[in-house]
């Protein structure tokens, strides 16, 4: 490629003026006088006004009355453990729907399910032990005591008051 045919950006000039490059280096330089000239002349510091101590000397004073000697409305109550009869009873109500879908299958099919699974969704931590061709049990864990469920007991008896919540009854 000659150097006629260099491709230039469309806004350069054809010839460069010595005037234009004067110009351009007298604004440099009148920038560069302006920015020393600035940063010589610092403004003053401005002084603190006259509230900010005595409100500091009372945030003070309260933050430390607070981690010191805290009143009630500024102390938390801690979370106190659920009442492990509630877990109980949520363990029953949760083995309730699944003893309704292991009768679900037995009334479908004609027998007991295999395994938990085949009856629908199981519930975490229950145990399904089928025992002969007609009895099962269901066994899970709510905290310390162990609530078991056997086919042969009404399942709303197993339940208890709580199938009222349930069903809404």
């Amino acid at each position: 490629m000659s150097s006629e045919d260099q491709v230039r950006p469309y806004h350069a000039k054809d010839e460069a003026r010595g005037q234009d490059t004067a110009e351009a280096l007298a604004a440099v330089m009148k920038h560069a006088a302006e920015r020393e000239k600035a940063i010589k002349e610092k403004p003053p510091r401005k002084k603190q006004p006259r509230w900010m101590l005595p409100l500091g000397i009372q945030l003070s004073v309260l933050a430390l009355y607070l981690l010191v000697a805290p009143p009630r409305w500024a102390t938390i109550d801690p979370i106190e453990p659920p009442d492990p009869s509630h877990a109980v009873e949520s363990l029953r109500l949760a083995m309730y729907l699944q003893i309704r879908r292991v009768e679900d299958y037995r009334v479908k099919h004609g027998r007991l399910p295999d395994v938990l699974s085949d009856a629908g969704s199981t519930v975490p931590g229950v145990e399904y032990r089928r025992q002969g061709a007609n009895r099962y049990q269901l066994v899970a864990t709510a905290g310390e005591e162990a609530v078991v469920y056997d086919s042969t007991e009404p399942a709303d008896e197993f339940v208890g008051s709580a199938v009222n919540k349930l069903t809404g009854g």
